[in-house]
């Protein structure tokens, strides 16, 4: 049985749950915040082992951060700005093909439900709803994107200098944190904090890892095919590889479109069919059990239930961060369970 809170200790620990909740809140809840948190999170989660490596070979720590922020630097101007600018040509034309794709889809719908009228005298209304669909999405565009780009944007120039702050004194933070904590569930709650960072730095990474293969094998493979847009399917591919099991099924939806209604792509189709199962199997059965399934250590049924409420409750964005939350639940439910029921 649990030994009781003393009343010094409850008001310790009701303070503590305040100041979580006014940090949890300030930081996570608020719209023009939460991007850059996000990212500052994830940025520190990936950077922190490269930084702690570089001070374990006595490189100071402010030293391994100018480091590590002029090789990111250097692979952005180099690297990074050079794809950009493929992949936005090819957004372009992405996008010039559009109309010429929405009009072969209607006419085929057309087909189709004419052959069902006839035969069948069912009318499905599928045009109407596709119409619809688009207006909705049209619209949605028109509202959202100039607000993601400029959340976008603003973390692009805020996120590395929290990045750079937090890992330069993310410790002291973290002190000052733990100091708030009754004294004998210190040690406990300085082990949850610990196995956190480190379940979650190691899954983003492993998960980072996966995602860049998948969009190299999807672009090596489109490439071979000789198709158009490569690199931006190649890129919506990884990126929807985040999301576990729906994702490479969303982002197997655009170049099945292109291909699939377009008169003169037409025969890329069933090759690209062929090509994103393969991609998927060797994802699904050998990269992800081997980088990702052991680190995560959640069973397939809650993975599937974590990616559904979270896509209930916040869409994408609680899709991309349903899996790590739940590890999160996962190793505060193991290390709090014994000290509560013990």
């Amino acid at each position: 049985m649990a030994t009781k809170l003393n009343q010094k200790e409850g008001l310790q620990l009701a303070f503590l749950f305040c100041v979580t909740l006014f940090l949890v809140s300030v930081l996570f809840f608020t719209s023009s915040l939460r991007p850059v948190t996000l990212l500052t999170v994830l940025n520190v989660l990936i950077l922190s082992p490269v930084i702690h490596f570089l001070n374990s070979k006595r490189v100071p720590k402010l030293w391994g951060i100018i480091l590590v922020y002029a090789i990111l630097t250097l692979f952005f101007v180099f690297g990074v700005t050079r794809l950009i600018q493929v992949i936005s040509q090819q957004w372009s034309g992405f996008i010039d093909s559009l109309p010429a794709l929405s009009d072969a889809i209607l006419s085929k719908v057309d087909e189709m439900e004419i052959r069902l009228r006839d035969q069948m005298d069912v009318d499905l209304g599928i045009h109407n709803s596709i119409i619809q669909s688009s207006s909705q999405i049209r619209n949605w565009a028109l509202t959202h994107i100039p607000q993601i780009i400029g959340n976008l944007a603003s973390a692009a120039l805020l996120v590395p200098v929290f990045s750079f702050f937090i890992l330069k004194d993310g410790d002291k933070f973290t002190r000052l944190y733990l100091q708030l904590i009754p004294h004998r569930f210190s040690k406990t709650a300085t082990g949850v904090i610990e196995k956190i960072s480190f379940a979650l730095g190691t899954f983003l990474r492993a998960k980072l890892f996966e995602a860049l293969l998948f969009g190299l094998m999807t672009y090596l493979g489109l490439i071979v095919l000789k198709a158009p847009y490569a690199g931006l399917f190649a890129l919506i591919g990884g990126l929807l590889n985040f999301i576990p099991y729906l994702g490479p099924f969303i982002g197997a939806a655009p170049p099945l479109l292109i291909f699939g209604f377009s008169s003169t792509q037409e025969h890329l189709f069933w090759p690209a069919v062929i090509l994103l199962i393969a991609v998927n199997i060797i994802d699904n059965f050998v990269v992800f059990p081997i980088f990702v399934a052991r680190i995560v250590n959640l069973s397939p049924l809650t993975l599937l239930l974590s990616v559904a409420v979270g896509q209930e409750f916040y869409g994408i964005v609680g899709m991309l961060l349903a899996v790590p939350l739940a590890s999160i639940l996962k190793i505060i439910y193991l290390e709090i369970q014994p000290l509560i029921y013990k």
